[in-house]
């Protein structure tokens, strides 16, 4: 998520804790078990904002006791130890979310509430961090079936919990794909991963 999206969000009132937004149930499965947990990394050229033209590594770490570290590397962190020149702290869970259009029915959803934003500094070799208090949002996500790829919409914020109704997930979201990091490629069968992928069209 880009740091000044963050910053708008922190602008925001709080969700109360333990509310969520219409439409969205969480998984009960413990988040040590889940899929998920793990790291990925995806890399592309910025199309837009303050990166437009670069290429930015984006290394999603989801840990077993419920945190999130989003980090955002100038170089691929595999093959080099420059630092993150940004940094995004969250708690998260997993669950669905039913869109109230009933034409795009039910998905799997990750939820990331962020508590911390923070930027790397060179000149002291230090992050300078933002905490606040920051909205929820929502990405849509499906894994491969092999599980070493997973497709991952951008970040989207789905409502308050005091509202009358949910909003509907925006259909103009970046759809990244993350290859996971923790173990060796697996081959995926091409037909079977392209029906995986129309399901976030």
């Amino acid at each position: 998520m880009p740091l000044i999206l963050v910053m708008l969000i922190a602008l925001l009132p709080r969700l109360a804790s333990g509310q969520e937004p219409p439409g969205f149930a969480r998984c009960d499965e413990p988040a040590a078990t889940k899929s998920i947990v793990g790291t990925w990394l995806h890399n592309a050229v910025q199309g837009h904002g303050q990166y437009l033209g670069l290429r930015v590594w984006t290394q999603l770490e989801l840990l077993a006791d419920g945190e999130a570290i989003e980090n955002y590397f100038s170089e691929d962190p595999n093959l080099s130890d420059v630092p993150a020149f940004s940094r995004l702290s969250s708690t998260w869970t997993s669950g669905s979310f039913t869109d109230p259009d009933p034409d795009k029915g039910t998905y799997e959803v990750i939820r990331l509430e962020p508590y911390l934003s923070a930027t790397y500094n060179p000149s002291t070799n230090s992050y300078a961090g933002l905490r606040g208090s920051f909205l929820p949002v929502f990405r849509r996500f499906v894994l491969s079936p092999a599980k070493d790829e997973m497709l991952l919409t951008t970040s989207a914020f789905l409502g308050l919990a005091d509202s009358a109704s949910a909003l509907t997930f925006p259909s103009d979201l970046e759809i990244r794909n993350f290859q996971r990091q923790v173990s060796p490629a697996t081959a995926v069968e091409h037909v079977s991963w392209g029906q995986f992928k129309t399901r976030l069209r």
